[in-house]
Parts: structure tokens; C-alpha cells; sequence
């Protein structure tokens, strides 16, 4: 496992601020800054950043943490790998600590360990046999140069029935043979490779790891062949084709600095684009796009450029995928003459496709304007239908001016109706659209106070005593001393436990602890108390906090003299009473 002092490092090397900052539009609020929470819907901010404690905290949702635990919420990862993601991001090398107690290994390492195994025999096929030499000169026919080639890995699995299967047998277990997917059992109990004399493009997750394949038929002679021409991997505990996008992995640095990705439907697309210059593209990997691959992408860009091929069923799937879409912002480049990027490129040169990605965009409503567009435009009724769709999209537009142009374009394509009557259409969708937004503000519950300010005294009264131990140790070993003192609240005695201990709280200590108790460590440091202690300052939180428990040992008391009452025992209620009695007294 990676080294306390190792971890520490890496987070003081690291502004929170910078990291959750790529991700969610954060503004300067004070000396904190606030953004819309990534971790649940919400149009008006609430989620605090604490540059000078570097932890965040939604006061919407309670999410809180460091910015190790912002990387495991958001991106769904252990600690662990995102120590090693901040890691790589300051150049800090890792040294691993063998010890017994070393975290766990990742129970899927081996399907992660077959397939990378596997990329490996592929490209080595590919690159380095006589078996692997046309493939290649195929490859160069359309374009491929061995850069390229070796950019994105691409190999061959050769014409045979088991030759992946003998290279890696001997190193896995039969169980991750299987369940990898890259093999199958024929009727006879044999088992054989998945993928034979195809072209192999390996698709990483977003962290680089080889999780599937897809293989693509290239001679002619097997297009006629039962088998499509693209097979990808099955689903496995590794691979989920509707989450993971094909060049992720690389395409995501150049996509948070140019704050946009191009979205296209194939693999060649993709690498059509990345030989035009463009490295921020991105494939879903043989499916229709999905809410999952919108959230995954979402992490890293909220701006999508859809390249879609230009045939009918690739502008059907652009409207499809406009639906997924709505939350992010979206232009569309429409390939000509019905091609897709890989078939513009083998008809025009590199800067023609540079030019039609980056200089022929259009705006979703000027896809849909012609998308949506009947065919019996002449049609009165056929026009009606049409204003009625439109109109519902341009009045979502927020610019005034994209709308009026929207409305002349509109104007210009339809016979019966004229820019005055479809204004007229949208501003009526436009007020319609705000009434229904004030009956739901009417009827949604309001949250008007924040989560901290509706926490007992008792907590306060703890969460302050305990920031004042981490803060001075002095304070710490005086509580220390005190053999009998406990806090009365599970998360903060856990946390005061550690102190004692360690001293101190790591990242990697509260990583192992219960959700509860990382929330209550970052209530802690909300804590906005004075630099200074002052002189009688500990001696009213104790007060506070000794009241607070004795009032509770009264309610428990009063609730056990109900239940005595109830069912006839005196003796005891009569005892019960006198001990209330005293506790009153104790409480003056």
C-alpha cells in the first residue's frame, strides 16, 4: 500500500479547488467558492468548496469530503486509485509499501491482467508476423500509418482457432478464461477463440486498462460471411458497453482543455479524426448512446459535437442521441453525400475533414429545422405540426437573438406561415413553459435553512471541543489524560479514538471508516471558530455539552417513569421520580 506520509504529500501538492473546478463551474463566493453539486440535481448553488481546509460540502445533499473523496464519489473509484489519479496528475512517482496489511487486489485484476495480455498478442500479430504483414498493408492502403497503428493499439487476431487461447492458458485460471469473454466452448467441450482473422481495436476505460475488443472483418473474401462486419466483446464484470466510450482514455486531457468533445458512431471515425488533428474524439462502442455514456462523459466536458455518419440512419441516431443530450450543449457536423468521417477521408484530403469538423457546425435547432421538416411541406396541416415542434424548442433558447434567427430560418421554409405568426407561436410555448415553472416552484418544498443549522447543541457543542483538538494537541493531550471522557456522539468518539491513537487524521484513516463518521470529520472542519481559544472557552463548551447530556438522561428517565406508570409498577416510578428529581437539581 502507498505510504501515509506518501499520500500526505500528494494531498498538500493538490488545490482542491483545481481539481473539482475542471468538472463543476465553481465562483469565488467569499473565501470559499460555489458551484452547482455534482451529486444530485439542483438549479441553484449549494455546493461549498473550502479552499483554505481544501474539503467541499453540499449543503443540499451533506456530501462532504477531501479531494480524495471527491474523486471516489464522482468517479465511482476506491481511494486508492485516487491517490494514484492525483498521483500521476503532479508527477509524484508511487512507491508501494509491501506489508501484510497491503489493500486488497481488485477482485476483477485478473480479467484487467487477460486483456491487456491479450491487446499485447494482437498488436504483436499485427506488427511482427508474416501472418500479420497483409493486415497492415491493408491498414496503409486506408490511410493507417504505424504511428497511428500503434497510437491506438490496433492488431490482428489471426485466422485459427486457438492461438490467443494457447498464449495465455498457462497464466490464468479457468474461471477468468471464461468469464473474460475473449474465449468460447464449442459442442465438443473445445474451446477456441472469440475472435479469429479480424482487425482488433481494444477499447480502454477511462483510466487506460484494457477492458474488451472490437473486431473488424477487412478481407473481402469473409464480407460475405455470416459474421458482421464489426464483433465486439461480450458484457463481462469488467466491460458495459453502454458506460464506456472508445479513446477516452486519451481523449480526455485535450477534451477539458478544449472543453468539448466530438462524438462519432465507429472506431475508424474516430481514428479518421485523430489523423486530421482532432484528439478529442470519442466512440460509443457498437450501441446507440445512452444516459449512462452521458454521465460518463459529463465528467470530463458539458459541450458534445456530434458527427454522426451522414446516411439516413446515422441522422436518425443524431436526433435519438439529441434526446440524451438535453442537459449538455450540443452542435452537430453533418457529413456530406451521406458518408462518415472514415469515407470522407478516403475521397478528400486530412485538412478538408479538419475544416468540416471545426468550421461547419450547426446548432441543434438548425439540425431539427431540417430533421423534422415534412416532406409534404406544401401541406397546410403538415406546416402546423411542424411550427407546433419547432416553436416548443426555440422558445427553450435563452438568447433572444438565436431566436429571431431561428424564426426567420423557420419563415423561409414554410409556404403558409410568415416570421409574425411563428413568433407568435413560440412566445405563447415561452409563457405556457413559465407558468407550469411557477406551479412547481409553488409546490416544491423549500429548504430554507442549511443542514448545520439545524444540528442539537449537543453536536456543536462536541463538533467544536473536537475541532479544537485537532487543531491544538496541547488541548488533545489534556482530554487524553482524562480516562473517563468520552464523547457522547458514535461518529466523534470514533474520530477522537484516532486521535488519540495517530495524533492525527489521514486521508487514509478516514477512508476506512463508515460513511457516517467521514461526514461528521468534515462537519468538524465547517467549524469557523477564532483563531485564538479564548480563556474560559473550553470551560462553556463542557458546560454546554454536560447539560446537554443531562437532559437527555432526563427524557430517558421520564420515558422510563411513563412505562413504570403504565403498567402499575410504583416501586419503580417512585425511584425513577426521585433520580429525575436530583438530575433537575444537578441541571441548575
Amino acid at each position: 500500500m502507498v505510504s501515509k506520509e506518501m499520500i500526505a504529500d500528494i494531498k498538500n501538492s493538490i488545490n482542491i479547488v483545481e481539481v473539482i473546478g475542471e468538472v463543476v463551474a465553481l465562483t469565488k463566493a467569499g473565501r470559499n467558492f460555489l458551484g452547482l453539486c455534482p451529486f444530485h440535481g439542483e438549479k441553484t448553488p449549494s455546493f461549498n468548496v473550502v479552499e483554505d481546509k481544501q474539503f467541499y460540502h453540499c449543503f443540499g445533499c451533506g456530501k462532504s469530503g477531501d479531494v480524495f473523496k471527491f474523486l471516489e464519489d464522482y468517479r465511482g473509484i476506491t481511494f486508492m486509485d485516487a491517490v494514484l489519479v492525483l498521483a500521476e496528475r503532479i508527477g509524484i512517482p508511487i512507491e508501494i509499501e509491501q506489508t501484510h496489511a497491503s489493500t486488497p487486489k481488485n477482485p476483477h485484476q485478473d480479467l484487467y491482467d487477460i486483456h491487456t495480455e491479450a491487446a499485447k498478442f494482437y498488436h504483436a500479430v499485427l506488427m511482427t508476423t508474416t501472418m500479420g504483414e497483409e493486415a497492415k498493408a491493408y491498414l496503409h492502403q486506408r490511410g493507417l500509418t504505424d504511428d497511428v497503428i500503434q497510437h491506438f493499439q490496433i492488431g490482428l487476431a489471426p485466422k485459427g482457432n486457438s492461438y490467443l487461447y494457447q498464449s495465455v492458458a498457462e497464466k490464468f485460471r479457468e474461471d477468468t478464461l471464461m468469464d473474460s469473454g475473449l474465449f468460447n466452448i464449442a459442442d465438443n467441450n473445445a474451446v477456441f477463440d472469440a475472435f479469429q482473422n479480424r482487425i482488433m481495436f481494444p477499447l480502454q476505460d477511462d483510466t487506460g486498462r484494457v477492458i474488451a475488443f472490437s473486431g473488424r472483418i477487412w478481407q473481402d473474401k469473409d464480407s460475405d460471411a455470416k459474421g458482421a462486419k464489426y464483433k465486439n466483446s461480450r458484457s463481462t464484470p469488467i466491460f458495459n458497453k453502454s458506460y464506456e466510450l472508445y479513446h477516452l482514455d486519451k481523449a480526455k486531457a485535450v477534451m477539458k482543455k478544449q472543453h468539448e468533445v466530438y462524438l462519432m458512431e465507429g472506431f475508424m471515425d474516430v481514428i479518421a479524426a485523430y489523423r486530421a488533428g482532432i484528439e478529442n474524439a470519442v466512440a460509443s462502442m457498437g450501441t446507440a448512446l445512452t444516459r449512462e455514456h452521458v454521465q460518463h462523459l459529463g465528467r470530463f466536458t458539458k459541450k458534445v459535437v456530434l458527427t454522426y455518419d451522414g446516411d439516413k440512419a446515422g441522422q436518425a441516431a443524431t436526433a435519438k442521441a439529441l434526446a440524451e443530450l438535453e442537459d449538455m450543449t450540443v452542435e452537430i457536423v453533418k457529413i456530406p453525400n451521406q458518408m462518415d468521417p472514415d469515407e470522407f477521408i478516403q475521397k478528400n484530403s486530412l485538412e478538408d475533414l479538419q475544416d468540416l469538423l471545426t468550421k461547419t457546425r450547426i446548432s441543434k435547432i438548425e439540425f431539427l429545422m431540417q430533421h423534422l421538416r415534412p416532406e409534404n411541406i406544401e401541406n397546410l396541416q403538415a406546416q402546423i405540426s411542424f411550427v407546433d415542434q419547432m416553436a416548443s424548442l426555440i422558445a427553450k433558447v435563452n438568447s433572444i437573438t438565436a431566436q429571431n434567427s431561428y424564426i426567420y430560418k423557420l419563415a423561409d421554409l414554410l409556404p403558409d406561415f410568415d416570421y409574425q405568426q411563428i413568433e407568435q407561436a413560440v412566445n405563447q410555448t415561452r409563457l405556457l413553459n413559465r407558468q407550469q415553472q411557477q406551479e412547481t416552484t409553488q409546490q416544491s418544498p423549500v429548504l430554507t435553512l442549511p443542514v448545520s443549522k439545524q444540528t442539537s447543541r449537543l453536536i456543536k457543542a462536541e463538533s467544536h471541543l473536537l475541532q479544537r483538538m485537532v487543531d491544538y494537541p496541547m488541548i488533545l493531550n489534556d482530554y487524553r489524560l482524562r480516562e473517563d471522557f468520552q464523547f457522547a456522539t458514535p461518529e466523534f468518539e470514533s474520530i477522537y479514538q484516532l486521535l488519540k491513537q495517530n495524533g492525527e487524521i489521514t486521508p487514509q484513516d478516514l477512508s476506512l471508516q463508515e460513511e457516517a463518521v467521514q461526514q461528521a470529520w468534515y462537519r468538524v472542519l465547517e467549524e469557523n471558530l477564532p483563531r485564538e481559544v479564548g480563556e474560559r472557552e473550553l470551560e462553556e463548551v463542557e458546560t454546554i455539552r454536560e447539560k446537554e447530556l443531562l437532559r437527555k438522561e432526563s427524557q430517558m428517565i421520564s420515558k422510563t417513569i411513563r412505562e413504570a406508570s403504565h403498567s402499575g409498577d410504583q416501586d419503580q416510578a417512585l425511584a425513577e421520580l426521585e433520580r429525575l428529581i436530583a438530575q433537575k437539581r444537578r441541571m441548575e
